[in-house]
């Protein structure tokens, strides 16, 4: 009888496992970019120099830009400016690889979807800047944000593809003594309307940014969402921020004007802010983010 026991209960733990793993990889393939991107997925590969890919979703139109380890940028996060090649020991350090999107989003000017990293503390020198495309052990073995789902689906962008398949784009560089300073101001404007979504454009959205204490995250935030084909129109103090919580405990708020589903454009900035999305009025605007613990992430 014992034994009839042990045999049923081993049977349904297995059949438990089997089913939380279903959910799992279920839930995986739902959030992946399979479903969740419409139009472009940006994806950044770091290495002994970073890559940046824009592909364009059922098109033609992909774009490829280059950054050299030598080349130094300002960190989100009041990190100061950092060489390229000592990113990769900085997240290491601080145990947080959103420093990278963060990084890399903001010198761009459009959302990094998917990021891939060594592990390691290693600290790269060096002006290369060649274009390559990914291999199968770097997409599916370095450090990322993707799920095996999303792994997949990025690695069938690269099969058949080759270096000419790609739209270079080149960020000025700003020489400043014995360093070369990346000029994303002037990168943004540039190419402002490369790295749009037609779906997000297509629903028209207007954007105003609320901040407590910091315009410069203010102003990073507004440059990705414009970057995306989102029209921020307005950036200003929040006067109802609450004063008694500190900053870094104050949550991110994504605020939509609407009785019916929210827009995907609310959801994609809510998603890759890390914010709260709820429904409510906005004075000038059909969105309102009040930014409450990002700006101490994008300043």
């Amino acid at each position: 009888m014992n034994t009839i026991h042990h045999k049923t209960a081993l049977q349904l733990g297995v059949a438990m496992c089997v089913f939380v793993f279903g959910v799992i990889m279920l839930r995986q393939l739902v959030e992946s970019a399979f479903f969740i991107k419409e139009d472009r997925v940006n994806i950044l590969l770091y290495s002994s120099q970073a890559i940046y890919f824009s592909f364009e979703k059922g098109g033609e139109v992909h774009y490829v830009t280059t950054f050299n380890a030598d080349s130094r940028t300002a960190v989100p996060g009041g990190y100061g400016i950092y060489r390229m090649g000592a990113l990769g020991k900085l997240i290491l350090l601080e145990k947080n690889p959103e420093l990278l999107k963060r990084t890399f989003s903001r010198i761009t000017g459009s959302m990094i979807d998917f990021y891939f990293y060594p592990k390691t503390e290693e600290i790269y020198y060096g002006d290369k800047e060649n274009i390559r495309i990914p291999s199968f052990r770097e997409v599916f073995f370095l450090s990322s944000n993707a799920n095996i789902f999303d792994r997949i689906y990025i690695y069938m962008q690269f099969i058949g593809k080759h270096n000419t398949d790609f739209e270079e784009i080149r960020i000025k560089k700003i020489q400043t003594g014995d360093s070369i300073l990346l000029s994303d101001m002037t990168f943004a404007r540039q190419y402002l309307g490369y790295f749009y979504h037609k779906s997000l454009r297509k629903e028209n959205k207007t954007v105003q940014l609320l901040y407590k204490d910091s315009y410069i995250a203010a102003a990073s935030m507004s440059r990705v969402i414009d970057g995306e084909g989102i029209r921020v129109v307005d950036i200003d103090i929040n006067q109802n921020s609450n004063s008694k919580l500190k900053l870094k405990e104050s949550p991110c708020i994504v605020k939509e004007n609407t009785q019916k589903n929210y827009s995907r454009t609310a959801k994609e900035i809510a998603q890759f802010f890390h914010c709260i999305l709820i429904k409510g009025k906005g004075r000038v605007s059909d969105i309102v983010v009040e930014l409450g613990k990002m700006e101490g992430e994008w300043e």
